[in-house]
């Protein structure tokens, strides 16, 4: 069970490896193979072939996975006094995480460039994790003039864009240094604002 344990994470890093040099829909299995020095054969005995073994990569890298049961569990914790204090966390801790992780803006450059199955399939996989947290803004925002959903589009669409164009065009953004402490620290300060005016907003109707 161990050797098994560990050659799919040799596997698993051998994608991520390949995924800094390579386009996602090009990796082959011989590839993998090779980098992680490990019989091909046991790519489709671990993981059922090259989608199962690119899946299990992504969930292992993508934030509303690595997250969900830490969120779960704040919920469940009763940590944060409402859930527009949670659901700030949770845009924050996105904005943060995207930031550092290179691998997760590699891989959302591939699923907004890729007509991929997988790729399709992880995103609905996002989308119903992300429809838990969603969930519990619903009491809050019934009957009022306020989508909250529109809302979370806007800013998470916002975060992944802003990183993306920063990194690969230039660290300023609307004339913000973005790469900066400074900047960061802004644009988190302003997810809390557009959160809470949200939240206000729904309480005058």
């Amino acid at each position: 069970m161990k050797d098994k344990e560990q050659t799919k994470r040799k596997l698993i890093q051998a994608v991520g490896e390949l995924i800094k040099t390579e386009k996602f829909s090009a990796i082959k299995i011989s590839q993998i193979s090779k980098k992680a020095d490990v019989d091909r054969k046991l790519i489709y005995r671990y993981f059922g072939g090259i989608s199962g073994l690119l899946e299990a990569y992504v969930v292992e890298n993508d934030y509303w996975m690595l997250f969900t049961e830490k969120m779960k569990a704040l919920i469940q914790e009763g940590n944060y006094a409402n859930s527009a204090q949670l659901i700030t966390a949770i845009l924050q801790n996105q904005f943060k995480y995207f930031m550092a992780e290179k691998t997760m803006q590699r891989l959302i450059l591939l699923e907004l460039s890729t007509n991929s199955p997988l790729m399709k399939s992880i995103h609905n996989v996002r989308e119903n994790l992300g429809q838990q947290f969603l969930e519990l803004t619903d009491k809050h925002f019934k009957g009022s003039n306020v989508n909250f959903r529109a809302v979370a589009a806007l800013l998470v669409g916002g975060i992944y864009y802003t990183i993306l164009h920063t990194m690969f065009n230039g660290g300023k953004f609307t004339d913000m240094e973005i790469m900066s402490d400074d900047g960061q620290e802004d644009i988190l300060r302003t997810i809390e604002q557009i959160v809470g005016w949200a939240y206000k907003e729904a309480e005058t109707v």
